[in-house]
């Protein structure tokens, strides 16, 4: 549920007609912690009372409530306190998040996940949004020595986006419209100056845009052409050259 020792059920409020499960919550004792210093400090009151959707229990909708307090801090002045079973401005519990991230990329859409959910899908949106803040936050951008840079089509094929990745690690670093020099330009300025220097080489297709953008923010890195395109115009070159001689010979 995500509770610690500071906090204990204080009650189990069943409702059968509506199928829900409430369970109030309450904290134990009068010394809190602030959520900005981290230091220890007396509880002033309370701040009005929230509710957060929680993982189902048994088909019944289960929600938490509590009225979380707010200390008194020396060093921050009155701050509510951070409840650990959620994140800050956040109506459901961090439990329950995880659960929908599993269920959305098995879905077949957003909509979809989110009618098994229980949810709409803005809020399945905001969900998403917020667990790739949480990524990124515990993302490590160190040990990064091979790159690569690509395009990718959406839609009908007339829109495209030019993507970064860590081949190492196989993760996606960020993405940015267009497949122009601006938009690799772009998705450089997501590693250090310091961390750029340490890429040892980068995979792209031949576009002068690409290469342009690589040679001057990662002037270090060894410039590689990945083999899918070398190999297309290889065999277009090929192809040229047999057409010729056939008309020739013809």
């Amino acid at each position: 549920m995500g509770l610690n020792q500071d906090w204990v059920i204080a009650d189990v409020q069943l409702d059968v007609e509506k199928r829900t499960l409430t369970l109030p919550l309450e904290v134990v004792g009068d010394c809190v912690v602030c959520p900005e210093s981290g230091a220890a400090c007396s509880m002033k009151d309370h701040a009005a009372e929230r509710s957060w959707r929680h993982l189902d229990a048994m088909q019944f909708q289960t929600i938490l409530t509590a009225k979380v307090p707010r200390c008194s801090c020396e060093t921050c002045g009155v701050k509510t306190i951070a409840a650990p079973w959620a994140e800050k401005h956040s109506r459901f519990t961090l439990l329950f998040e995880a659960f929908a991230i599993d269920v959305l990329p098995a879905s077949q859409s957003i909509q979809s996940a989110a009618l098994l959910l229980g949810i709409d899908w803005s809020t399945a949106q905001v969900i998403m949004k917020r667990a790739v803040a949480r990524g990124l936050e515990r993302r490590s951008l160190d040990q990064v020595s091979h790159v690569g840079i690509d395009e990718k089509s959406f839609g009908k094929g007339q829109d495209y986006l030019t993507v970064i990745t860590d081949i190492d690690q196989s993760r996606v670093l960020d993405v940015t419209p267009d497949r122009t020099m601006e938009s690799a330009d772009a998705l450089w300025k997501t590693l250090s100056r310091k961390q750029r220097r340490k890429v040892k080489a980068v995979c792209m297709d031949m576009s002068q845009a690409y290469e342009t953008s690589t040679e001057t923010n990662a002037p270090n890195a060894l410039i590689v052409h990945d083999r899918f395109h070398i190999s297309k115009y290889l065999n277009e070159a090929v192809d040229k050259v047999r057409r010729a001689e056939h008309r020739e010979l013809q």
